[in-house]
């Protein structure tokens, strides 16, 4: 373990065990993982929320060098978490991209209408949004149709996020030839949250705010309230989606947040592949863990 003592002073909290065990923890599953897989591109997937700064932050702290940082641009998110995420990591040493939806949210909204709610709309709209934008730049970025190339995607979902988790998330996974890794699999917040003031990371003012980092507001798993909590908040955000609310409510007859009115095609689901996992969202935890909470 690289011993860095001041991050684990005992007279924080009483949490300097439990942050030690998860600062271990981490750097022995990056280590082992790096031996195993022999990895050509390490790359840092940044959302511009808490948990995906201490995935950055530890990896920094490990001394691991970072070929490439991405961050998904949804087109339904919140522009400052943006700006704040091209400000603060375009600005370290390493590579920076971002995975662009561009105008795939729109146009989806216009021509079928909002995704609806719930997991199975959730899952619509990682794939369009996050999911192919992500592969896309990875083989822009990196791959480029080269051979021999084993990228590793980090990033910062905990299992401790739910009970959900706790059961069925793992430390790595494969998808489409990248291997994820929760780096953070065993952090709690407050081990995350002493973790990041201790080392100085800049949180993004929005996450801040809305304990979310904004970067995805689909409408799939957030609540009315939520919405009208941003729309407050960063009213140019509000108005835009505002209008697109009301242009897809004359165009198929619901809106934002709400329930499809008729059932959606359960044969879709081929829509992504055999290999298609509904349960692997790794840069959507908090979504999925307050739409646990709001379904309990």
């Amino acid at each position: 373990m690289i011993e860095t003592p001041e991050l684990f002073r005992a007279d924080e909290d009483g949490r300097a065990e439990s942050l030690a065990k998860a600062f271990a923890w981490s750097e022995q599953c990056m280590r082992q993982v790096i031996a195993e897989y022999q990895p050509t591109h390490i790359i840092s997937m940044v959302s511009g929320g808490r948990d995906s700064a201490l995935s950055d932050a530890l990896l920094r702290a490990f001394g691991i060098k970072v070929d490439l940082v991405i961050h998904g641009r949804t087109g339904c998110g919140i522009q400052q978490t943006t700006d704040h995420v091209i400000q603060h990591y375009g600005s370290l040493d390493s590579d920076f991209a971002l995975a662009d939806a561009g105008t795939a949210y729109e146009a989806y909204v216009m021509r079928k209408g909002f995704f609806g709610v719930g997991k199975k709309a959730h899952n619509f709209a990682y794939h369009i949004l996050k999911a192919d934008p992500f592969r896309a730049t990875v083989s822009r970025k990196i791959r480029q149709r080269k051979r021999g190339v084993r990228t590793l995607l980090i990033n910062g979902a905990r299992a401790y996020e739910s009970d959900n988790r706790r059961l069925n998330l793992k430390p790595t996974r494969f998808d489409k030839g990248n291997l994820w890794v929760n780096i953070a699999h065993e952090w709690t917040a407050g081990d995350r949250d002493l973790f990041l003031q201790q080392q100085g990371v800049v949180i993004n003012p929005v996450a801040i705010q809305l304990c979310r980092s904004g970067e995805c507001m689909c409408g799939t798993q957030q609540s009315k309230v939520e919405f009208a909590e941003a729309a407050v908040l960063y009213p140019e955000w509000g108005e835009q989606m505002k209008a697109l609310d009301a242009a897809a409510r004359r165009l198929h007859g619901w809106g934002w947040g709400e329930p499809m009115p008729r059932p959606a095609d359960p044969n879709q689901l081929s829509f992504f592949g055999s290999d298609f996992d509904e349960d692997f969202q790794p840069m959507c935890g908090g979504c999925n863990r307050r739409a646990a909470e709001m379904a309990a």
